[in-house]
């Protein structure tokens, strides 16, 4: 156990960190106890998640929701936008673009590459890389080939 004091803005804030034994919660991760002055306040701090697990929770968070779980296009919100959200398990969109306009359109959105503006871009994957190689991944499995 390693403990640390630090004085912010005139009010004593003490750490005190424990190697989680990984019981409950999911991914265990590192336990911090914070006290203020008042009661002891306790979190577990989770561990970054892994490029792919993260683009897994982006696509399922994010893109899903225009493109669908499926890649069809057909998410809950997407099934009012026009123009429709592209379909990604079509070969014939999938031949006719490059992974890199795929990262490009990702990051940037659709406006920025003359589709659609209602595609947002995802500006905070930008320091990133390895997470949007990682959905551009995710887009191309949605085609059998």
């Amino acid at each position: 156990m390693r403990a640390c004091v630090v004085a912010l803005a005139g009010a004593m804030l003490v750490c005190c960190n424990e190697q989680g034994g990984g019981g409950g919660g999911g991914g265990g991760g590192e336990k911090i106890t914070v006290a203020t002055g008042r009661s002891p306040v306790s979190v577990t701090a989770r561990a970054p998640l892994a490029p792919a697990d993260e683009a897994k929770d982006i696509a399922e968070s994010r893109c899903a929701m225009c493109h669908g779980k499926t890649g069809k296009g057909d998410g809950p919100n997407g099934i009012t936008l026009n123009p429709k959200p592209q379909d990604f398990t079509t070969k014939e969109w999938q031949k006719s673009v490059s992974d890199a306009q795929v990262r490009s359109v990702i990051l940037k959105g659709g406006g920025a590459v003359g589709k659609s503006p209602l595609m947002p871009g995802n500006p905070d994957l930008e320091s990133k890389p390895a997470v949007v190689d990682e959905l551009v991944k995710i887009v191309r499995a949605y085609s059998p080939n």
